[in-house]
């Protein structure tokens, strides 16, 4: 059986480190300490080499510093660096291995002396440093992406998937419409130690990826709130991935002058009746006012005819305006059903 109080370990290239990578091990925490199986003492980001040799990988020197700003938020999740400073690329079970190995020394270092430790040290968690713990393992994180491809003929040897999931296990972060259990089913290596597996689901659907954020990037729009805010700064101040220089894609703001900015927007009303009349051709507005058959009357004479009345069609306010419509008298209006040239009612 696994210790019960565990670590939490990412490999990967985090090329950048998304703030999806950083849900991964809230997640996996919130999961294992629900069900009761495990208690999350740290976490751990381990960047792979460069000599992994993977298309558009930036220097392991950025990515540790991206991966280092990502952290800043998080009092529990550490950058590793034993992994990048290497000289030469390790095998995933070469890093379980290896972390696993550290603990057990800081464990042994703690119990014996809490007072100094070296810099090496310095990376690992504070409850492990402070010696309150006396057994802990390390377990895998990962996506759903890397369980699959464990059936990938050639790509992992039969004993390096025994080591990674039967000595260490595997904590697997999968979406809703996927089905892990048929990848453990399908491998006899993962079938004998699901046990020591934990599917955790993620129902709040997040497509993020460092691929993505890379072609956005590329293309210059804004990846703001896909990753951390100190990672876009650092990434547009050393212009990776093909950056142009411009943050959050808001040059055009933060190119304006002041005055631009101050710059009071009036809105007008709109056109005035005159306009309305000119643009529809219409007596609508005439014939609310008349008493007799003006159809084939001009705008011009229906004016002049209703001289009379306290609404004249100077005064007359178009839509959209506030208007209180008083007369002397009651207007009369009459159909003239032999007439079939009276325009249609002003559509504005």
């Amino acid at each position: 059986m696994p210790p019960n109080r565990i670590v939490l370990l990412a490999c990967g290239s985090f090329n950048p480190p998304t703030n999806m990578h950083l849900r991964m091990f809230e997640i996996a925490r919130d999961h294992l300490h629900r069900m009761g199986t495990h208690t999350v003492v740290g976490g751990f980001i381990s960047p792979v080499h460069d000599a992994y040799a993977k298309n558009d990988l930036e220097s392991a020197t950025h990515r540790k510093e991206m991966v280092r700003l990502a952290l800043r938020s998080s009092d529990w999740i550490k950058l590793s660096e034993w992994e990048c400073n290497k000289e030469s690329w390790s095998r995933t079970r070469d890093v379980l291995d290896y972390h696993q190995n550290h603990v057990n020394e800081i464990l042994q270092v703690s119990m014996n002396d809490n007072s100094n430790f070296d810099e090496e040290y310095n990376w690992s968690h504070d409850n492990v440093r402070n010696g309150f713990l006396d057994t802990v393992g390390v377990k895998l994180l990962c996506g759903a992406d890397l369980l699959e491809s464990f059936g990938t003929p050639g790509l992992w040897s039969d004993a390096d998937i025994e080591e990674i999931v039967g000595k260490y296990g595997l904590v697997v972060i999968t979406r809703s419409k996927t089905n892990p259990l048929e990848f453990i089913y399908n491998s006899d290596v993962l079938t004998r130690y699901m046990a020591n597996i934990s599917i955790v689901t993620e129902w709040i659907g997040n497509e993020v990826s460092s691929t993505k954020v890379r072609r956005a990037i590329r293309r210059n729009e804004s990846v703001k709130y896909l990753i951390p805010d100190p990672v876009i700064d650092y990434i547009q101040k050393k212009g990776l991935y093909g950056c142009k220089n411009i943050k959050y894609n808001t040059n055009i703001i933060l190119n304006m002058n002041s005055e631009t900015r101050q710059m009071n927007v009036v809105l007008a009303s709109p056109s005035t009746i005159s306009n309305c009349m000119n643009i529809c051709n219409n007596n609508l507005f005439n014939r609310l006012q008349s008493h007799g058959d003006y159809s084939d009357m001009n705008t011009e004479d229906v004016s002049k005819k209703n001289q009379t009345t306290t609404l004249s069609l100077a005064n007359f306010k178009h839509p959209g305006q506030a208007v209180k419509v008083k007369t002397e008298r009651r207007a009369v209006r009459k159909i003239n059903l032999d007439k079939t040239s009276v325009a249609p009612a002003c559509p504005l």
